[in-house]
C-alpha cells in the first residue's frame, strides 16, 4: 500500500505562521506630543507644590488686639488757650512694631508672630491720648499731626517699654514713656514728664489679658497727664504768692 504523506509546506521569506485561536494583538493610539507635554508639566507642578508646601507650610493667619478703655472724665478748671497739635509719637526698638513682645530680666525679648497689635503703640497711645484730651477739654482745640489748624501747643511722646515682663511663673504688663509738651511761639518746652506703670500681676499670659492691662496702663496714663497738665494750667494762671 502506498504511503500517502501531507504536504506541510514550511513558510517562506516574509511569511508568518499563527494559530487560529491566538489572541489579537492591540497597538494603543499614541497620545499627540502636546498632550503629553502638557500632562508632565501637570505632573511637576504637583510635585513642586508638595514639596514648597513641606519647606514652607502654611501658617495660620495672625490675632489682633488693640488698647481700649472708655474716657474717664477729669476735673479742669480752666483750659489752656488755643490749639494743641498732637504730633506724632516714637517708640524706642524694639516696640517700634505691631508684634506682641515679652521680655525677661535676662533681658531676652520675644517677638510674636500670631498676636499682634492692630498698629504701633505709639499710634495707638497717641491716638488715645488725643482723644481724651478733646473730651476732657484740657485744651480749647487738639489737632492731629495733619491739620492745617494753628496750633499754639504741641505734643509728642517716646515709648520706651510696651510689653509683657515675665519673671518665672509670674508676668505683668509694663509701659514706659517720656511726654513733652512745648509752647510753638516763643519755641518753649513748658512740660516734660517720664511717665513708668506695671500692671497687677497677671493670672495668664494670655494676649488677651495682657491687652487688657495694657489698656489699664494707658488709661492710668491719660488721667494722670491731664491731672499734671490742668495742675500746670492753674499754676500759670495762679502763681504761689499770689
Amino acid at each position: 500500500m502506498k504511503r500517502v504523506e501531507e504536504n506541510s509546506a514550511t513558510p517562506g521569506r516574509g511569511q508568518t505562521t499563527e494559530a487560529l485561536d491566538a489572541p489579537a494583538h492591540f497597538s494603543p493610539p499614541r497620545l499627540p506630543y502636546w498632550v503629553v507635554g502638557l500632562l508632565f508639566s501637570a505632573f511637576c507642578a504637583v510635585l513642586l507644590s508638595g514639596c514648597v508646601q513641606s519647606l514652607f507650610p502654611k501658617l495660620p493667619p495672625p490675632q489682633y488686639y488693640q488698647i481700649d478703655y472708655p474716657f474717664q472724665p477729669s476735673y479742669c478748671a480752666e483750659p489752656f488757650a488755643g490749639t494743641v497739635r498732637i504730633r506724632p509719637f516714637t517708640a524706642s526698638a524694639p516696640y517700634d512694631r505691631e508684634q506682641m513682645i515679652a521680655t525677661s530680666p535676662r533681658l531676652r525679648v520675644r517677638f510674636s508672630s500670631h498676636y499682634q497689635w492692630v498698629a504701633p503703640p505709639a499710634d495707638m497711645v497717641a491716638n488715645y491720648l488725643m482723644r481724651d484730651l478733646s473730651s476732657g477739654k484740657v485744651f480749647e482745640n487738639v489737632a492731629p499731626a495733619g491739620s492745617f489748624m494753628p496750633a499754639a501747643y504741641a505734643m509728642s511722646g517716646q515709648i520706651y517699654r510696651f510689653d509683657l515682663e515675665k519673671s518665672g511663673a509670674s508676668s505683668k504688663a509694663v509701659l514706659e514713656l517720656e511726654i513733652s509738651l512745648w509752647r510753638e511761639k516763643p519755641r518753649a518746652v513748658i512740660f516734660r514728664k517720664h511717665f513708668h506703670y506695671q500692671s497687677p500681676p497677671l493670672t495668664s499670659n494670655s494676649p488677651g489679658e495682657f491687652a487688657a492691662a495694657m489698656s489699664g496702663l494707658v488709661a492710668q496714663l491719660s488721667m494722670d497727664l491731664r491731672n499734671d497738665l490742668c495742675a500746670l494750667r492753674k499754676d500759670s494762671l495762679h502763681p504761689a504768692g499770689d
